[in-house]
C-alpha cells in the first residue's frame, strides 16, 4: 500500500514540516511523482511514527495491550 504525495503531505500539515520531518527540502519534495513508490511511502510512515504523530490505518500492525503484535 502507497500514498500519495497530498496524503503524505497533510500528515504533517504542510509541505514545509513534511520537509524538515524527512529531513529533506521542500523542493526536493516538489519533484516527487503524486503517487509515492514504497520507498516514499515507508520513509513518510516511518517519520511519522518517530514523531509520536498517528499513522494512517492500515500501515501499522495491530498491537495488543501489553505491546506485542496482535495475532492477525
Amino acid at each position: 500500500m502507497t500514498l500519495t504525495k497530498q496524503q503524505a503531505i497533510s500528515f504533517f500539515g504542510d509541505g514545509v514540516r513534511m520537509a524538515e520531518a524527512l529531513g529533506i527540502t521542500k523542493g526536493a519534495i516538489s519533484q516527487w511523482d503524486d503517487d509515492l513508490d514504497q520507498g516514499k511511502t515507508d520513509r513518510v510512515i516511518g517519520a511519522l511514527v518517530r514523531l509520536g504523530l498517528p499513522v494512517p490505518e492500515g500501515f501499522a500492525a495491530p498491537v495488543d495491550q501489553a505491546g506485542e503484535k496482535a495475532a492477525a
